[in-house]
């Protein structure tokens, strides 16, 4: 059980499934205002109507490409004007491709990069300012185990 959160506000990248949009409930549970980040807008809205159901928190359904730097830096100005200051970072969209090293694959690299690196280098750029003038803020990176474990099929996800 997390502690109470209420009058904080998270962003949670790549929110629209799996560990994203589970990270999102449990933060909302516990009484954050959650922006729930992602490209799918309509997958987004439906974690949004669940949430409210059950969540004490306000939710924030923004359509953002986590790879283009102006989106990410209006996703965190949209949080801030929806909720005020952001408390939370959650970096955990991604790509994972089955692009081996050896493919040739340069297309599907870049996106594991863009995403995977670049993605989680804008959000950075775009909060912890204001954390370090505030001297609070919590950044959560999540990272696959695939960083550890590395396959042929996996080596350039594996990477980033």
């Amino acid at each position: 059980m997390m502690t109470d959160l209420k009058g904080k506000t998270a962003i949670v990248t790549g929110a629209s499934s799996g560990i994203g949009a589970a990270i999102a409930k449990e933060l909302a549970a516990a009484g954050a205002n959650v922006v729930l980040a992602a490209r799918r807008k309509e997958k987004l809205d439906e974690i949004k109507a669940g949430i409210e159901l059950s969540a004490s928190g306000k939710v924030l359904a923004a359509e953002a490409d986590m790879t283009k730097q102006e989106e990410v830096e209006a996703l965190v100005k949209q949080a801030a004007e929806a909720f005020g200051q952001v408390d939370i970072f959650v970096n955990n969209a991604g790509q994972m491709l089955s692009a081996d090293i050896r493919s040739g694959a340069v297309p599907e690299w870049e996106q594991m990069i863009d995403v995977n690196v670049k993605g989680v280098l804008y959000g950075l750029n775009a909060v912890l300012p204001a954390m370090i003038v505030r001297e609070s803020g919590h950044i959560v990176n999540i990272a696959s185990v695939s960083g550890f474990e590395v396959s042929k099929r996996s080596t350039v996800y594996s990477a980033t």
